[in-house]
């Protein structure tokens, strides 16, 4: 059977046709800013690559979103960064628009977790916690080799812990450790900044130095609060992995209480873009 994954990000949806655990076509695009015009990309993706599937073959589909849903996973309850997706019962509105029934739908953090301990760095491991870090921050975490989702379906909403708060409000730490802090900060998005921190532009390899530090503060956080045996990222910020990772570590030395969990280890995933997308579809085949 082949089974599809899709990843619906602020920025992008990735699409995978996977066949006994290997992506065998995977399609890209951008990701519209309204529901109507999600629906519509999500159908084309879907027709492109099921023609290699065939309807009678395809033993199911899911949907990796960013947000937070309800306990069903039928509904996006709350999706920060795509707010037309608050509310939206995404599960139904998707199987009627691609006319199949067999769908699933989980946070996309929790689908990276789950292709991660499939076929990633996070196979023989048991206690692990995954960032996500692009447009936003998201997190998953495993204890004793199961997916944690808390009593509400929310666990893992890292992004949204709050760093710092002063006379003009809070900060996250979206704010200060995703790509919101380099526009914030440059002007400009992750691709340019970074391509003039790797062409030694000081004060763009500066700005990435400081989200390293921030992130290395919020990593720490986590590691006091669930002791993981490693820290994986991914993400599109994590091309940017040799200008962050000292000052990851510096935060982690500093602020994590434990001296053996100062020695966490802080690992970067291997599955690149399509992570999600591949776990969605694993998800899909497990149901």
């Amino acid at each position: 059977m082949y089974y599809l994954g899709f990843d619906i990000g602020a920025s992008t949806i990735k699409a995978v046709l996977v066949k006994n655990k290997k992506i065998l076509r995977h399609d890209v695009s951008d990701t519209p800013r309204n529901l109507r015009g999600l629906s519509e990309v999500i159908f084309k993706m879907s027709g492109k690559l099921r023609q290699e599937a065939g309807t009678d073959k395809l033993g199911g589909i899911g949907i990796a979103v960013a947000g937070v849903m309800d306990s069903s996973r039928s509904k996006v309850l709350v999706s920060p960064n795509m707010p037309y997706l608050n509310g939206q019962p995404l599960r139904r509105l998707v199987a009627k628009k691609l006319k199949y029934p067999k769908i699933v739908m989980e946070h996309d953090v929790h689908c990276f977790l789950l292709a991660e301990k499939a076929v990633g760095r996070a196979k023989n491991l048991k206690n692990v916690f995954y960032l996500t870090v692009g447009s936003g921050i998201g997190g998953a975490w495993m204890a004793d080799g199961r997916i944690g989702f808390g009593s509400h379906g929310a666990a893992g909403e890292v992004g949204h812990m709050i760093t710092a708060f002063d006379k003009n409000g809070t900060f996250d730490l979206e704010d200060v450790a995703s790509n919101k802090f380099i526009k914030n900060s440059l002007g400009i998005g992750f691709s340019e900044a970074f391509r003039r921190a790797k062409q030694g532009d000081k004060h763009a390899r500066q700005i990435f130095g400081d989200l390293g530090a921030n992130l290395g503060v919020g990593i720490a956080n986590i590691i006091n609060i669930f002791d993981p045996e490693t820290v994986i990222l991914s993400g599109g910020i994590a091309e940017a992995k040799t200008l962050l990772l000292s000052g990851i570590k510096k935060g982690v030395f500093k602020f994590v209480i434990s001296p053996q969990a100062k020695r966490t280890k802080i690992i970067f995933s291997k599955l690149g873009r399509l992570g999600g997308a591949l776990g969605a579809a694993f998800m899909a085949e497990q149901c």
